[in-house]
């Protein structure tokens, strides 16, 4: 019998990839024209993509199977 994804981790995974991506931007757009270089903004974004970014490739391999 195949197993079929789970819908709630799918949909997670999805929506955890565009928090990660979004944050990811911000921070790629901010660091670039940002006047003002914001050590705490910067660190608290990178956090956020890398968490957010993480847990969708995690949640992508549960639904595969792996």
């Amino acid at each position: 019998m195949a197993q079929v994804p789970s819908l709630s981790l799918w949909v997670l995974a999805w929506i955890f990839l565009f928090i990660g991506l979004a944050a990811l931007t911000i921070l790629v757009v901010y660091t670039r024209y940002g006047r003002e270089k914001s050590v705490r903004l910067s660190v608290i974004t990178i956090i956020i993509a890398s968490v957010f970014l993480g847990f969708s490739i995690h949640f992508f391999l549960l639904n595969l199977g792996i």
